[in-house]
């Protein structure tokens, strides 16, 4: 039996435990502790006990504060009444180190990528981290290289969790312009290598493949443009001045609310009432 110092109704309380078997992590292969607890709580303050037990078995809820870490409720816990008056509950429960999962910096394909944002997650040992962080220069440029690699597999490294690489793939990645010039990216990493590919959702078919072909169509059109301003120039039919401002015309915008409302545009109209 060991002594745990943890949060518990609104106060710092010295808890007797007992020891479990740790489990490894998904994330850095540390051992995690666990404890088993049994707490005597009065009913004026069960319901209490109840809602903070459930917000610490949540995922993402607020796990028990200790002196020296968090703790993770397993699920399963259980709680019954003595039967006496004033009636006592006696929780049963068991809890889970909680790790602190932050990386220093990502080092992905030669890019060293440092966190402004950092999340990761871990579903049935697959490891997806989602960070936000702004590069410029050669390292934007070379992220941007990778990026246009789909499907490619890499070592990443996660310094401050563990200095194991592990294979991932890029997701779902977008970027917004700085004012200093470089980007701003929303990274996600996936690392399900060897894991059987997941059929697409209905929301993710939803659009498809229209949308799919109409984005071809945009692409080639923007050749196209780009390809004829050049045969005009060539050919002296424009000047370099009238070619600038084509090429700026043409050049990606926030659309107006004039625009947008025209996105907004059916010839079926009676399919939306239901």
């Amino acid at each position: 039996m060991t002594t745990l110092n943890l949060t518990l109704l609104g106060a710092l309380r010295e808890i007797t435990a007992a020891e479990l078997p740790p489990v490894t992590s998904a994330h850095s292969g540390r051992p995690l502790r666990r404890y088993a607890l049994q707490l005597h709580v009065p009913d004026e303050r069960h319901q209490e006990l109840d809602a903070e037990l459930r917000a610490a078995a949540a995922p993402d809820g607020d796990h028990l504060q200790g002196s020296d870490a968090a703790w993770r409720v397993s699920e399963g816990w259980t709680a019954s009444s003595q039967g006496r008056r004033p009636e006592i509950y006696v929780y049963r429960i068991e809890i889970q180190e909680v790790e602190i999962l932050y990386a220093e910096a990502l080092e992905v394909g030669g890019v060293r990528i440092v966190p402004g944002m950092y999340r990761e997650r871990a579903d049935e040992d697959t490891i997806t981290v989602t960070v936000v962080a702004e590069l410029s220069g050669e390292d934007d440029e070379h992220l941007e290289e990778l990026l246009g690699e789909p499907g490619a597999w890499y070592d990443v490294t996660r310094r401050g969790i563990s200095d194991t690489p592990v294979r991932m793939r890029f997701g779902r990645c977008v970027w917004q312009r700085t004012e200093e010039g470089g980007r701003r990216h929303h990274l996600e990493l996936v690392g399900d290598e060897g894991s059987p590919e997941t059929a697409p959702s209905a929301l993710d078919l939803a659009a498809r493949p229209r949308l799919d072909r109409a984005l071809e169509q945009v692409a080639a059109h923007t050749d196209a443009l780009s390809r004829l301003l050049e045969e005009l120039r060539a050919g002296g039919v424009l000047s370099e001045g009238a070619v600038k401002a084509v090429e700026a015309a043409a050049a990606p915008r926030p659309l107006t609310p004039r625009e947008q409302r025209e996105l907004s545009r059916t010839d079926r109209l009676s399919d939306y009432w239901s």
